[in-house]
């Protein structure tokens, strides 16, 4: 297989492994046998390239949710006015619940960046 074939499979194959297919589906789409996209998977520069198409569709993905995110907040607090006490409750438990996770995360993200902090602060120190 020449060079250019190969890098067009290994794109269209990272292209499908990134979007969710497995192997044998992405290794169809990108016309390589099972075998050569399990050899892929075990090279570390395609491992990494996987990680980071993967990690620019994320990206991608939280952009638009982000900017939803108002409306969505907006819609949220409509319901939460609706004459049915019954779709009132699932909003507020909703909100609720959303609200809590948000601070979990928020949390953990600063104990996570304390903790680098400390760490490099302890590397710095041993030089």
């Amino acid at each position: 297989m020449a060079t250019t074939d190969r890098n067009r499979g290994d794109e269209l194959l990272l292209g499908a492994l990134a979007a969710g297919s497995s192997v044998e589906h992405a290794a169809r789409s990108a016309g390589v046998s099972t075998r050569t996209a399990y050899r892929r998977l075990a090279e570390p520069g395609f491992a990494r390239r996987l990680a980071q198409t993967r990690d620019e569709l994320i990206s991608g993905a939280l952009g638009e949710l982000v900017e939803c995110a108002s409306e969505a907040v907006a819609t949220l607090r409509a319901v939460l006015s609706a004459s049915d006490e019954r779709v009132r409750l699932g909003a507020a438990k909703s909100t609720l619940e959303q609200l809590l996770r948000l601070r979990e995360t928020l949390t953990l993200s600063q104990r996570l960046t304390a903790l680098e902090r400390a760490l490099q602060a302890r590397g710095a120190r041993r030089r």
